[in-house]
């Protein structure tokens, strides 16, 4: 055991000289005037080392060509961030032309209306009764805009309501599904005159047509141009059913309205005046 101890140590020894002697020679050989050749000493100790020496030169290499990817991999993904964000950007920007399209495409139709004894303002909806038992909603137009009580309300599908309160730039419009509403109108070809009244849903009850009325699922209702709100001939919705009254003596016609009173968005006031005009 101590000999193999010893024997250890002075193999150490002898390493440690032979090394100091190896970098003594060479120094001396980069000294002297003969440094251009190496020695046998230099060559051997370059033949030990040149595998570590090749060694260490494909980890440098490695090293840095791992290092070159991690900054590439950090480039790569710092622009898949920015063309992401800009995707989504125009994503936005798309849809809200789409929007303005579709919107500009609404207001055209609603402006085809014309009628020498109206002026149109063109309004939004900003705004809805949260009450179930009133169906109202609010606008951006007011008597600022020349609205006034009972103007009525159209889009280009038909009719929506009539204006029960007007402020400075809002007014509120009654819809006709609404339970106090009652518009005069006549129905389809044979032109029978009625009343079609509210029911708080997207339906319509027109009453008080002669029983002798032709009347079919699918004829145009529109409006009568009596009472002194509704100009004559605005289309209202068309019938879905008709049934008899207690004892024959009327009809009665259930009505879908044209107009999509549950999805709002534009729409015109029709006041008093002369020429069409769009307020916009």
């Amino acid at each position: 055991m101590v000999l193999d101890t010893v024997v250890r140590r002075r193999r150490l020894v002898l390493f440690v000289v032979l090394c100091i002697l190896s970098l003594g020679v060479l120094t001396d050989q980069l000294r002297s005037p003969e440094n251009r050749r190496t020695g046998w000493l230099g060559i051997a100790v370059e033949a030990a080392l040149a595998p570590a020496s090749a060694g260490f030169s494909r980890l440098s290499d490695a090293v840095v060509n791992g290092w070159s990817l991690l900054r590439e991999i950090g480039r790569l993904r710092t622009e898949n961030r920015q063309l992401a964000a800009e995707v989504a950007r125009l994503r936005e920007e798309n849809a809200s032309l789409r929007e303005s399209a579709q919107e500009d495409l609404r207001l055209r139709a609603l402006l085809g209306f014309k009628d020498p004894q109206y002026h149109t303002v063109a309004a939004r909806v900003t705004g809805r009764d949260p009450s179930h038992w009133f169906d109202t909603l609010l606008v951006d137009r007011g008597a600022a805009d020349g609205v006034r009580r009972n103007d009525p309300v159209v889009t280009s599908e038909g009719l929506v309501g009539h204006i029960i309160e007007a402020g400075g730039g809002w007014s509120r419009v009654l819809l006709i599904m609404d339970p106090r509403s009652a518009v005069g109108v006549l129905v389809g070809k044979s032109r029978d005159a009625g009343v079609a009244e509210g029911q708080g849903q997207l339906r319509l009850l027109v009453k008080y047509l002669s029983r002798d009325a032709a009347i079919q699922p699918g004829d145009p209702i529109v409006t009568a141009g009596v009472g002194g709100i509704y100009p004559r001939g605005l289309p209202v919705g068309s019938v879905i059913g008709v049934t008899r009254t207690a004892g024959d003596l009327f009809q009665e016609a259930r009505v879908r309205p044209g107009a999509d009173l549950n999805h709002l968005e534009e729409m015109l006031i029709l006041t008093r005046g002369g020429a069409v005009q769009d307020s916009r």
